[in-house]
């Protein structure tokens, strides 16, 4: 005797559903939530109505629990690396092309030098980006904060960073690590500039 295929799929796969007596429970209480607030003649309406609806939505109310559990299980974003913290803020990175986005970042975080004649510094925590966009060089690493380009590497820092990324199984990933903002005194009538220097150990 031949057995006629199944037209719904895989029969190994089930489609998402909810169960005749869940759609029914779920029916008598609204019903009778109705029926509480309404009056007892909304009753069966009610449940009759809501046992329809639901019914006939079962599929697609099934398959957004669905879809809300796997969310609810999925695994959070993995972090950035964070660069140990030696505390000697060791490692300067050029900052010259970037005094107008360093000064942006302290006028939207509110940072002020008192004196021109007193050293200050303002720590950070920024990105390290490997950058391979550059056709004249793709060892480039930028150091961001909040989205502005505040400094980069020397060209042999990058290739001494990115080397170490590499052995670390971390190449071309962005990784974080403390810095400090400071400001070169004014001296000989040049203008006053902004340096940064991270709390990684140097690579020069």
């Amino acid at each position: 005797m031949n057995q006629e295929p199944d037209s719904s799929g895989n029969p190994g796969e089930q489609k998402p559903g909810i169960s005749i007596a869940s759609i029914l429970g779920l029916s008598v209480f609204l019903g009778l939530i109705t029926g509480a607030g309404a009056g007892v003649s909304f009753i069966l309406p009610v449940t009759l109505i809501s046992a329809l609806i639901l019914y006939f939505k079962r599929d697609k109310i099934a398959a957004a629990d669905v879809k809300k559990s796997a969310q609810s299980h999925a695994k959070p974003a993995k972090s950035h690396y964070a660069w140990p913290e030696p505390g000697q803020f060791a490692c300067t990175v050029s900052a010259a092309p970037y005094q107008k986005a360093i000064e942006q970042l302290m006028q939207e975080n509110s940072i002020r030098f008192e004196t021109a004649t007193a050293p200050q510094s303002y720590d950070f925590r920024v990105e390290l980006i490997p950058d391979a966009s550059n056709p004249f060089d793709t060892d480039v690493v930028r150091v961001e904060i909040h989205s502005h380009t505040i400094g980069h590497f020397s060209r042999q820092q990058a290739h001494s960073f990115r080397d170490k990324l590499k052995e670390m199984e971390l190449e071309d990933q962005i990784t974080t690590c403390r810095a400090i903002l400071t400001r070169n005194n004014e001296t000989d009538g040049k203008k006053t500039g902004y340096g940064v220097k991270l709390d990684i150990e140097a690579s020069e």
